[in-house]
C-alpha cells in the first residue's frame, strides 16, 4: 500500500530522491535554489511502498493564463505540478505506475486548478483535461567532433554556420554566474517579455546564485554585450538552461544563432550523448539538427462546473503547432 507525505521544503525530502530523479532539474539541490530565489507557494509531495521512497511531485502556484497557447487573456491561479524555473523536466518521478498514483492523490488534495506540466507519457485518465505542451528540442550526439558535425549539414544548413565565423570581431567568452549583471537580467527580460508562452518570471539573484554546476557565456562585440545563455550538464545530457538577448542588434549580428551554434559546439566538444536546447524557438534549433520530444500536459479542476468545462475546451488548451520536419543532415 502506497503512503504520501507533504513537506514544504527542500531540504526535507527523501535521501534517496536525487537517485529516483532523471533530470538535473529535479534534483534537492536545484529545487532548494528556486525555493530560495524563486519562492512560489513551492510544496513536494512524497510517495512510499512499504516504507520504501518509490516517487514524488514538485508543486507550486502562479497566476497564469489557461488559454496561454490561444494568446488568450485568461488569468487564474493554477496549481502546477513541475519545476519552478521553466525548465522542461517534468514535476513528477517515479516509475509510470507510482506516477498515476501520485497524480491522483494530488487531485484529492489540492484545490482549485491543479495542472501537470511537461508529463513524458502520454496520459491515459478519461476525466482530466488532457493536451500537448511545447516540445522539447534535443540533438542526438553522433558526431566525432564539432567538424565531423559541420561535414555531415547539407549545404544549406551548413552555410549559415559558415557566414558566422567570417565576423572576426565578435566574442563568445565563459564565466561563472557569480559574475551574471543587471544588464544580462535586462535582456533576460527582453526575451521574456517577447515569449508568447509566459511561465515564471525569475528575478536578478536567481541567475547570479546559480550553483557551481552551471556555466554562463557571454556574446560581446568589442565593450556590447549582445546577449548570454546559462548551460549545465548532468549523467550523458548538456542542457541549455536560460539566455538573454539585445533585440536591437541582434539581427545585424546573429546573436542568437551564433549562442545556439556554441550550445550545440560545446556539447559535442564535451561528448555528451544528448544536447537538450530546451523548449521554445523550435525553427531553429531544428535546423540544428534537434528532434522535437513531445511532452504532455493535464488540468483537473476541483469544481466539477469548472472542470467539466476545462474538460470541454481541452483542445484550445495545449500546444498545437504543426512543424514540417527538417532533414538538416546528409543521408
Amino acid at each position: 500500500m502506497l503512503k504520501f507525505k507533504k513537506t514544504l521544503k527542500a531540504s526535507e525530502l527523501n535521501e534517496n530522491w536525487n537517485k529516483i530523479s532523471k533530470y538535473f532539474f529535479q534534483n534537492k539541490e536545484f529545487l532548494y535554489h528556486a525555493e530560495k530565489y524563486n519562492p512560489c507557494k513551492q510544496r513536494y509531495y512524497q510517495c512510499f511502498k512499504n516504507d520504501e521512497f518509490v516517487g514524488g511531485a514538485v508543486m507550486y502556484s502562479i497566476r497564469l493564463d489557461l488559454l496561454t497557447f490561444l494568446r488568450i487573456k485568461s488569468p487564474l491561479k493554477m496549481n502546477i505540478v513541475g519545476i519552478p524555473a521553466s525548465v522542461s523536466a517534468p514535476g513528477i518521478i517515479g516509475e509510470p505506475q507510482i506516477i498515476n498514483q501520485i497524480k491522483n492523490h494530488i487531485i484529492k488534495e489540492e484545490k482549485g486548478l491543479v495542472v501537470f506540466l511537461n508529463l513524458e507519457q502520454e496520459p491515459d485518465f478519461k476525466d482530466i483535461a488532457t493536451g500537448n505542451t511545447l516540445p522539447t528540442i534535443v540533438l542526438k550526439n553522433n558526431f566525432a567532433s564539432w567538424e565531423d558535425y559541420r561535414s555531415k549539414l547539407r549545404a544549406n544548413y551548413r552555410r549559415r554556420l559558415n557566414l558566422l565565423e567570417k565576423t572576426s570581431n565578435i566574442e563568445l567568452i565563459e564565466l561563472n554566474c557569480n559574475e551574471f549583471t543587471e544588464q544580462m537580467h535586462e535582456q533576460y527580460l527582453q526575451v521574456y517579455n517577447k515569449s508568447k508562452d509566459k511561465l515564471e518570471k525569475l528575478s536578478f539573484n536567481f541567475f547570479k546564485k546559480l550553483p557551481d554546476e552551471f556555466q554562463l557565456t557571454i556574446c560581446k562585440k568589442e565593450n556590447q554585450l549582445l546577449g548570454w545563455n546559462i548551460t549545465t550538464k548532468h549523467k550523458n545530457y548538456f542542457y541549455f538552461f536560460l539566455g538573454g538577448i539585445d533585440y536591437k542588434h541582434n539581427a545585424e549580428n546573429q546573436t542568437y544563432l551564433r549562442l545556439l551554434a556554441n550550445i550545440v559546439k560545446q556539447g559535442i566538444e564535451q561528448k555528451f550523448e544528448y544536447i537538450d536546447l530546451g523548449q521554445t524557438a523550435e525553427i531553429p534549433k531544428l535546423r540544428m539538427g534537434g528532434l522535437l520530444e513531445p511532452k504532455y500536459m493535464q488540468a483537473k479542476h476541483s469544481n466539477k462546473i469548472f472542470n467539466k468545462i476545462i474538460k470541454t475546451a481541452e483542445k484550445s488548451l495545449g500546444y498545437n503547432r504543426k512543424i514540417k520536419e527538417m532533414h538538416v543532415f546528409n543521408s
